[in-house]
């Protein structure tokens, strides 16, 4: 086929267009939606160091007996310190 130009013109039906446009959509929306993940995952921990975790950590913590939140192990590996601070203590 030919333009009025007297050029030879390639004839589609627009197929690969509409194929383009619904990657391009795709690749949009997850790009959104890994943004959106990324930040929904910045915001502030539920429960920081220095928080009462119980009613008696106010309690240890003013005789100058509360347990270390976490330990760390040779490795520098940090564990939760369950074993001392469920420890019952005879005050």
């Amino acid at each position: 086929m030919t333009n009025k130009h007297g050029k030879s013109v390639k004839q589609t039906d627009g197929v690969g267009s509409n194929a383009r446009a619904g990657f391009i959509g795709a690749i949009l929306l997850v790009g959104m939606m890994t943004s959106v993940a990324i930040v929904g995952g910045c915001q502030k921990t539920a429960l920081r160091p220095k928080d009462d975790r119980s009613q008696f950590d106010r309690y240890d913590q003013a005789r100058n007996q509360k347990a270390q939140p976490f330990l760390e192990d040779e490795f520098g590996r940090r564990t939760p310190n369950l074993s001392e601070r469920l420890l019952e203590r005879n005050d």
